[in-house]
């Protein structure tokens, strides 16, 4: 059989090789190289995917880790753009995080002078030794500076007679985060309500007020509870709104002091008492960052329990920071004023039963207005359970009884809601 065909394959290919209508199958002959393989030997990869009609590349020539011949870096535009971002924010949040640690460590070395003078304990140290600025011990402001975020910082400062410690609150702009930061600008700027940010200082001194521990040496420091603030009138209606102790008092104006500065007090002779003479000659020359200096022993937020009412005397001072052309002096001698005025305090804050009596009768009326607030929570509560242990005694009733009784229960209940509807409406008449 296969002898028989061999004649009939012959013969076709031989037609194959010769006929024209078959010239795109013909088998080429391995001894000739056609005209578009030496061509295609000539081109390139690049320039043989640009010349094919669908720009399928060729074979590759070069090597599989030459990147550079087959890609280059306008390719990759997007992801530059992303990583400059990046590197913005990153390289900002860290700017912004030490120029914030700077300002608030350049605040504490410039009262340092008075707080080593004052205290004996100034700063976080972990040992508990004092760090003054003594020959013999020299002030680290790294260990005076405690960091709470990348935007707030605090200090402490103890060990005095009268004073039980002094903390040092210092708030900056968010300045390690860009975004935050232009936002909070912006809100400020279209909406009225929200302050524009700022730097501000908040310096707290808690009076030991007669709780001296039992192995100190030093008289008692006990002085009379009452309310009394120096504000500047730029922001006055904001703090009143904000603190509870200053919606207490009255304000008026002082002769001999400025006419940015308002005096908020609960009595006049408490603000005679209160204004001593060396913070009067130091508060003049501070309307361009003191925020107020309050005197108090009443929460700054509104009591929700009676015990919230309890005595807690605090001294606050609150500064917009300093510019730095303003005087280190100038900074010295207010903060040694705000400390030495529990001293007078201590001395002096002693008055009159008449003033005291006005004061007390401010505090009792609003322990009543609490009093009657919490009555009428309970009163509503109270009503609240009455209903719905009425409702369930209804249901437990309805539960037990046959359909013609429950049928008639209800009827009784629609024509009972019914006159008593009725009555309500004869009496508004």
């Amino acid at each position: 059989m296969t002898v028989r065909l061999l004649p009939f394959i012959t013969f076709t290919i031989t037609i194959l090789q010769t006929s024209s209508d078959f010239a795109d199958y013909a088998i080429p002959s391995p001894a000739t190289v056609s005209p578009a393989a030496e061509s295609s030997a000539t081109i390139t990869p690049l320039t043989f995917a640009s010349s094919t009609p669908l720009g399928t590349p060729g074979a590759l020539t070069s090597p599989w880790y030459a990147v550079w011949e087959r890609h280059s870096i306008s390719e990759f535009q997007t992801e530059g753009y992303i990583l400059l971002l990046i590197a913005f924010v990153v390289g900002f949040h860290i700017w912004g995080s030490r120029r914030n640690r700077n300002i608030a460590k350049g605040f504490i070395s410039a009262i340092a002078p008075v707080l080593t003078k004052e205290f004996a304990l100034v700063g976080f140290t972990k040992t508990g030794a004092e760090n003054t600025l003594s020959s013999d011990v020299e002030f680290d402001v790294d260990a005076a500076v405690k960091d709470n975020s990348h935007m707030e910082f605090v200090s402490y400062a103890s060990g005095r007679q009268n004073i039980s410690f002094l903390h040092t609150t210092i708030k900056l702009q968010r300045r390690h985060n860009p975004v935050s930061w232009c936002v909070e600008f912006l809100i400020s700027f279209f909406f009225d309500s929200i302050p524009v940010p700022k730097d501000s200082i908040t310096m707290t001194i808690s009076p030991f007020d007669g709780t001296e521990p039992p192995r100190t040496s030093a008289g008692n420091s006990k002085y009379d509870n009452f309310i009394w603030a120096l504000v500047n009138k730029r922001h006055m209606r904001r703090w009143r709104d904000e603190r509870y102790d200053l919606s207490l008092t009255r304000t008026s104006d002082w002769e001999g002091l400025p006419s940015w500065l308002a005096v908020m007090g609960e009595s006049k002779e408490v603000g005679n008492t209160c204004l001593y003479q060396q913070l009067k000659e130091v508060i003049p020359a501070c309307g361009d960052f003191l925020e107020y200096l309050i005197v108090t022993d009443m929460p700054k937020d509104k009591p929700t329990r009676l015990s919230d009412y309890t005595p807690r005397k605090r001294v606050t001072m609150e500064l917009t920071f300093p510019s730095s052309s303003v005087d280190p002096e100038l900074l010295q001698r207010l903060t040694s004023a705000f400390i030495r005025l529990v001293d007078h305090l201590v001395a002096n804050a002693h008055f009159r039963p008449e003033v005291l009596r006005k004061v007390k009768a401010t505090r009792d009326d609003e322990i009543k207005k609490l009093k009657r607030a919490i009555e009428e929570d309970g009163k509503e509560e109270r009503e609240l359970k009455l209903a719905e242990k009425k409702k369930t005694e209804r249901d437990a009733k309805l539960r037990n009884m046959s359909a013609a009784e429950q049928k008639k229960f209800l009827e009784k209940e629609r024509e009972k809601e019914r006159k008593d509807a009725m009555k309500k409406q004869s009496r508004k008449a």
